[in-house]
């Protein structure tokens, strides 16, 4: 029963804040509250908490907040290689805690046009990241269509924990851009069409992974794993949402196309259908085919001594070729309803309550099956 406990109070603790807090929130602001689970059959979970703000300082200027709170368990070590946690304490889970925070501003020009900075900072015991963001929106074409442009720099520790308990930390940096047409075809269509580019320089192994490498007598030694100290990826995305009013429900279909400098390529495609069951009820089904090939460098096996020196290794399965599939359905509640008829509840008409079920496997003999719960709290 113990074990229940806390991801129970995580998912109630938006009520209160939101309850409490309401009658403190000024007119034209929008808050919200959120608190996520999420549990596979591994025995990994994550708490997540967050609060979100939206304060008008001026007409077309406004103030934005974002504050995470993550609990993160991650199970005990069973094998020797493709770890991605500390050796220390490796037969017992490992648990950690992250925080992030975010804080910028967004300014309107004219009806059409808004530009925003934010800054962010994420931290947990081995891992710290920075980053600042600029954005851009353009709305034209009677607001029938709207392009989007995003910068973002990071710079990055990648820590790793000794198991004597000392951290040491190696340097990442990150560049990212992106552009998003987003078009309405018509009342009940909308079609996106999206482009991002990441360049990545510095560390880019997984501090806790090792290799397995052999000798020609078939000997073997354990060594941690080696990537290339940069790569770039480009990604390209199209999506496509109509709406069926006649059964009032929604279909959404996207596919994106992926490469990079590893020589890496995946294919996915995502079907997802949304569908009022009473008028405060979303039933959705969902469905995603991912398709990959493997990175240049990646093998089954590695063999020889350069594999102990500088010889590029992984054992990273997501540089393996392989295919997967998820499967997953949710339902959402929808609280407007209880804010109708009573003042005192008016605070949930923006909010909802969502729990979700997703059954993931691929031809690398993983499956897994994933619950979510996520309730979200909008003033």
């Amino acid at each position: 029963m113990r074990k229940y406990l806390k991801p129970v109070s995580l998912l109630l603790l938006p009520v209160l804040l939101a309850w409490t807090g309401v009658s403190a929130f000024a007119e034209g602001d929008q808050m919200s509250f959120t608190t996520y689970y999420f549990s596979d059959s591994g025995d990994n979970s994550v708490f997540t908490s967050s609060f979100n703000l939206a304060k008008k300082l001026m007409q077309q200027t406004v103030l934005l907040i974002d504050i995470e709170l993550d609990n993160v368990s991650v199970p005990a070590i069973t094998a020797v290689t493709g770890a991605t946690r500390p050796q220390r304490r490796k037969s017992e889970p490992f648990k950690k805690n992250r925080g992030q925070i975010i804080i910028g501003v967004e300014q309107g020009f004219g009806q059409n046009t808004t530009v925003a900075g934010n800054f962010y900072r994420s931290q947990e015991v081995d891992y710290t990241s920075n980053a600042v963001v600029a954005t851009l929106s353009q709305e034209m074409n009677q607001k029938n269509t709207t392009l989007s442009f995003r910068g973002q720099y990071n710079a990055d520790l990648v820590g790793k924990i000794s198991e004597t308990g000392e951290l040491t930390n190696r340097r990442k940096k990150v560049y990212t851009g992106a552009v998003n047409l987003s078009q309405i075809l018509s009342p009940t269509t909308v079609l996106d069409v999206a482009y991002d580019f990441v360049y990545l320089r510095g560390f880019l192994s997984d501090p806790y992974r090792q290799v397995r490498v052999y000798d020609a007598l078939g000997a073997s030694t354990i060594v941690d794993e080696l990537h290339p100290s940069t790569r770039a990826r480009h990604a390209g995305t199209l999506r496509i949402s109509q709406l069926i009013s006649s059964i009032r429900g929604s279909v959404i279909g996207s596919y994106r196309y992926y490469i990079d400098t590893w020589k890496v390529t995946s294919n996915t495609v995502e079907f997802k259908f949304n569908k009022y069951v009473f008028n405060d009820f979303v039933f959705s089904l969902d469905y995603r085919y991912y398709a990959q090939g493997g990175a240049s460098f990646y093998k089954d096996r590695y063999v020889g001594p350069q594999y102990q020196t500088t010889g590029l290794r992984t054992a990273d399965y997501k540089l393996k070729p392989f295919s997967s599939n998820n499967f997953g359905l949710s339902l959402t509640y929808l609280l407007r309803g209880l804010g109708k008829d009573n003042p005192d509840l008016e605070f949930l008409q923006n909010s909802a309550v969502e729990f979700m079920y997703f059954r993931y496997f691929n031809n690398l003999d993983f499956s897994a099956d994933i619950i979510q719960a996520n309730i979200k709290f909008s003033i």
